[in-house]
């Protein structure tokens, strides 16, 4: 048997944007029970706890970084003023 948990925060969507949501198989592991993560397009293997499931979730749809830029480097010194001196 299947329920579906409910949770105050809402699971992240998937890169699609589908939404997702938690299936608590109530079988034994053995027989294929446990939690798991599913939307219109995909799933998670079915894991003992939630976390676990979460996390191979957040793995599978995370969004792509992107590449950070150089920072430009740090002047150490304040420019100074030039001092026209002649002799």
């Amino acid at each position: 048997m299947q329920r579906m948990v409910t949770h105050p925060e809402p699971i992240v969507p998937c890169s699609k944007g589908h939404a997702a949501r938690h299936m608590h198989d109530l079988r034994r592991a053995s027989a294929g029970g446990g939690h798991g993560i599913e939307c219109a397009c995909s799933h998670t293997a079915r894991h003992e706890d939630f976390e676990r499931a979460l996390a191979e979730w957040e793995q599978m749809h995370r969004k792509p970084v992107a590449k950070r830029q150089r920072a430009a480097p740090r002047q150490v010194f304040p420019p100074m003023p030039q001092l026209q001196l002649s002799l």
